[in-house]
């Protein structure tokens, strides 16, 4: 999350993320499932604006940038996580200072919906490292954890500004070293997917062995585009493309392609290609602009701790 302080307002960016490794270790009594990912923010954001309010209120506004007008109508505030993240921002300030800190939120959408992308979370966790610098930092970062994975298992990953292993629900999450940021291609077709919905066709995909993330690890940390597309791995692409039969053509549309590798990220629906330098990213960004498959963006990974929380 990158901030800028603009006189009362605070300005932060939320980026959104992919995941190069996704396996799944187990199923927990609680119904949630144990994971094992290696996270990794990309350079697309939303943007958030933070004012105190002059009551204790809650004031949320939502809309895509522009451009963007066409994209699938957004949550009500009172559905957003942003919204219910402050809530809980909020009760917690007040139960420990006796204080109830109203806040003005403008959120400004570029990162897809429904994408596997986690936008909602990465908003959420912006909207709280940003809030809790409103209020002088009254929270510490172990105390932020614990509200954000409260709302999302992706929202703890995001507090910590970097690329980062993530195990558990996701709460527990290690920042591991980046050799290099990598040139990568998204591709996020018209339909989105629902996390739960993939989720539960996991059991129909039954698997003998666990993948160990330990290569994509070592792949990671020495920057080679080649070494990381190959160790690209997703176990719930599987289930997403029976919930989503079309996504089989965009694989094979992308298999095509003369890539180090390519991959779903989260549960779905997007797509990411690691491509081998930034012009090979962009000649290949338009050529699969040119066949339709969906909202095609070229970008990259950001490999290095950047400004927010900690």
């Amino acid at each position: 999350m990158f901030v800028r302080q603009d006189g009362p307002n605070l300005e932060i960016l939320a980026p959104a993320k992919i995941n190069l490794f996704l396996e799944v270790t187990g199923k927990r009594s609680d119904g949630f499932h144990e994971l094992d990912m290696l996270m990794v923010p990309v350079a697309l954001f939303d943007t958030l604006t933070l004012s105190l309010a002059d009551n204790s209120d809650i004031h949320l506004s939502t809309g895509w940038a522009q451009g963007l007008q066409s994209q699938p109508e957004l949550p009500s505030p009172e559905d957003n996580l942003v919204y219910r993240i402050l809530l809980m921002f909020q009760d917690v300030v007040q139960q420990l200072y006796q204080e109830r800190p109203g806040i003005c939120v403008k959120l400004v959408k570029r990162i897809p919906m429904a994408a596997g992308l986690g936008g909602a979370s990465s908003d959420a966790a912006a909207a709280l490292v940003a809030a809790n610098q409103l209020v002088g930092n009254l929270l510490s970062f172990d105390q932020l954890c614990d509200i954000a994975i409260q709302i999302g298992c992706d929202v703890p990953f995001f507090l910590y500004r970097q690329p980062a292993r993530c195990q558990g629900r996701g709460e527990i999450v290690t920042p591991v070293p980046s050799g290099q940021s990598l040139p990568v291609i998204l591709v996020k077709p018209e339909q989105g997917l629902s996390t739960p919905a993939v989720f539960s066709r996991l059991a129909e995909y039954g698997f003998d062995e666990i993948d160990s993330i330990a290569p994509m690890l070592a792949a990671f940390a020495a920057g080679n585009p080649s070494l990381v597309g190959a160790r690209l791995h997703n176990r719930l692409l599987q289930p997403a493309l029976a919930e989503l039969p079309s996504l089989g053509y965009l694989s094979g549309r992308l298999k095509e392609l003369d890539v180090p590798g390519y991959q779903m990220t989260g549960s779905g629906s997007t797509f990411f290609v690691i491509c081998r330098h930034q012009t090979q990213a962009n000649k290949l960004a338009s050529r699969l602009r040119q066949m339709r498959l969906g909202t095609v963006l070229d970008t990259y990974t950001i490999a290095q701790p950047f400004g927010g929380a900690a």
